[in-house]
C-alpha cells in the first residue's frame, strides 16, 4: 500500500484519479441512459445504493495502488485490464441485479483476483532475460518476414474466392461465410496469428524503426486482409488504436498513466456526445460507432461476467476442461463450445457464441468465485515471467505489440489467447525482434592535442 502514502500523492496522481472518475460517471450514465435497452446480452439494471457505493470505493482504491509510473510490463497490462474489463465488470454486475448468485461476493472475487495480479509481479522477480542479446534483432526479424510473406499468401489463397470489403451491415453475412468454408486448421489459426500478433508486430517495428518505416504499410494492408475475410471490426479497431496509443499515450518514450484513464474517459465522453446527438437513438454510423466503442470494446466485458455467473451458478462447471490440453485430463460437460453454451441459455438458439474474458470463461464457467480469484493468481505469475522477458528498455514496444492481446483477453479464454490468439507467438517477437532502443548520441572527441574550432554560426 506504499501508494496511499501522502508524500506519493502527487498531482499526477490527481489527475488520474480525477479521469477514472469521468470514466465511471459517463459508463454508468451510458449504461442506465441507454445501455439497458440492450437486455439480449445482459444490461438490465438494479440499483442499490450501498452496492454502488462500496464498488465506487473498490474502483478509486484501484486508482490509488495502481503505480503511476509505469516502468514494467505488469504495471502497463494492470493498468489496461483495469480500465478495459475490471471497472466494466464491477460497475455492471453490480447494476444487472440478478438473484442467482451474490453480486458483492462477485466483485469482492474480482477484487482480490486483482489484487494478485499487481501484487504477486511485485513479490516474484526474475532477472531480466539473457537470450534477448544472444539472437540479432535483424536476424529474427528477417526469418519472420519470410514466414509472414508465405503466411498472407496462403491466408489470401485459402480464403481468395469469398474475400470482401463489408460493409457494417454485411458484416455478419460474411462471417456467416468464413464460418462455413471448409479450411485446414492452419488457416483458422492464422486469423488470430495475424491480426493479434504478426500484423501488429509489423506496425510497431514500423512506427519505433525509422529504417522500416515500410512494415507500418506491410501490417496494416495485411490487417485489412484478414478483415475482408472475417469481417471482424475489432480487426480495424487494433489498427487505430495502435496509433493512437504510440501517439497519445507514449510520452518521451515512457508510458503516460494519466493520459491512458483520459483516453478512456474521452472514448465515454464521445459515446455520450453521440447518443446526445441523436436523442439517444442512434442509427446507422452512429449506431455502428456507439456499439463498436461502447458495448463491443467496453460494456461486453462487464454484462457478460455476470452472465456467466447466473448461468453457471446452475450449470455444470467446466474445471477447466473448456481448454483443449486439460479436456483429454478432465471430461468436457458439454457438446457446444463454452460461448455457445451461455448464448443458448441468453438468447435461445445454437448460433449466438457468448464469449467472453478470461475472468468469465477460466474463473466462474471453471470453478465459480474461487475460480476468478484462481486465475488472478495464474495471470500474476505470468506476468512475472512476462516481466523477466520485456525489459525496461523494450516497454514501450512491447506495450504497443501487445495491445491487440489484452484486447483479445477481453473477449476470449487466457488459453485460448496464448494459442489460438496469438499471445505465445507475441512473447517471442518481444523477446527477440524489439527494435534495439536508440541511444543518444555520443559527443565528438578531438584527438588530444588539438582544438576545436568554433562555427561560423558561432564566430
Amino acid at each position: 500500500m506504499e501508494y496511499l502514502r501522502p508524500q506519493n500523492i502527487s498531482y499526477t496522481r490527481v489527475f488520474v484519479l480525477f479521469w477514472v472518475a469521468v470514466y465511471v460517471v459517463l459508463f454508468v450514465d451510458i449504461y442506465v441512459d441507454w445501455g439497458v435497452s440492450f437486455y439480449y446480452i445482459g444490461f438490465t439494471y438494479v440499483y442499490d445504493q450501498d452496492r454502488m457505493k462500496l464498488t465506487y470505493c473498490i474502483i478509486a482504491l484501484f486508482a490509488f495502488i495502481l503505480p503511476i509510473s509505469i516502468t514494467r510490463y505488469s504495471d502497463f497490462f494492470c493498468w489496461m485490464l483495469y480500465l478495459t474489463i475490471f471497472v466494466p465488470s464491477v460497475l455492471i454486475v453490480s447494476m444487472q441485479g440478478y438473484i442467482s448468485f451474490d453480486a458483492m461476493s462477485l466483485v469482492l472475487s474480482l477484487t482480490v483476483s486483482f489484487l494478485f495480479i499487481i501484487y504477486i509481479p511485485k513479490m516474484i522477480r526474475f532477472q531480466s532475460y539473457s537470450l534477448i542479446r544472444q539472437l540479432p534483432a535483424n536476424a529474427f526479424f528477417f526469418v519472420f518476414f519470410l514466414f509472414y510473406v508465405v503466411a498472407i499468401i496462403f491466408y489470401i489463397g485459402t480464403y481468395r474466392g469469398m474475400m470482401s470489403f463489408s460493409g457494417m451491415s454485411e458484416l455478419y453475412e460474411q462471417r456467416a461465410r468464413f464460418g462455413e468454408t471448409q479450411t485446414s486448421t492452419l488457416a483458422l489459426y492464422l486469423t488470430g496469428w495475424l491480426s493479434n500478433a504478426m500484423n501488429p508486430y509489423l506496425m510497431a517495428v514500423g512506427l519505433f524503426d525509422r529504417t522500416r518505416r515500410w512494415a507500418i504499410a506491410v501490417g496494416a494492408a495485411g490487417q485489412v486482409v484478414v478483415f475482408m475475410a472475417f469481417a471482424g471490426k475489432i480487426m480495424l479497431v487494433i489498427i487505430v488504436v495502435t496509433f493512437g496509443f504510440y501517439f497519445f499515450a507514449l510520452v518521451k518514450g515512457r508510458i503516460s498513466a494519466p493520459r491512458l484513464a483520459f483516453g478512456f474517459a474521452a472514448l465515454a465522453l464521445l459515446v455520450l456526445g453521440l447518443l446526445a446527438a441523436t436523442s439517444y437513438q442512434p442509427s446507422g454510423t452512429m449506431m455502428d460507432m456507439v456499439t463498436l466503442i461502447y458495448i463491443r470494446t467496453l460494456g461486453i466485458q462487464g454484462a457478460m461476467t455476470g452472465v456467466y455467473a447466473d448461468v453457471f451458478s446452475s450449470s455444470a462447471l467446466t474445471y477447466w476442461s473448456h481448454a483443449n490440453i486439460l479436456n483429454l485430463i478432465v471430461d468436457y460437460p458439454y457438446k457446444a463450445p463454452l460461448g455457445y453454451v451461455v448464448g443458448a441459455r441468453l438468447v435461445g438458439g445454437t448460433g449466438f457464441n457468448a464469449n467472453s474474458h478470461f475472468w468469465a470463461t477460466d474463473g466462474i464457467a471453471a470453478y465459480g468465485m474461487m475460480g476468478v480469484v484462481i486465475m488472478g493468481i495464474v495471470v500474476g505469475v505470468l506476468l512475472s515471467l512476462a516481466n523477466k522477458v520485456v525489459t525496461p528498455d523494450r516497454l514501450p514496444f512491447a506495450a504497443t505489440v501487445s495491445i491487440p492481446f489484452i484486447m483479445a483477453m477481453g473477449n476470449t479464454s487466457l488459453f485460448t489467447s496464448l494459442v489460438t490468439g496469438g499471445g505465445l507467438m507475441m512473447v517471442l517477437m518481444i523477446a527477440y525482434g524489439a527494435p534495439p532502443p536508440r541511444m543518444p548520441r555520443k559527443p565528438w572527441r578531438l584527438p588530444y592535442g588539438e582544438q576545436a574550432r568554433p562555427s561560423r554560426l558561432l564566430r
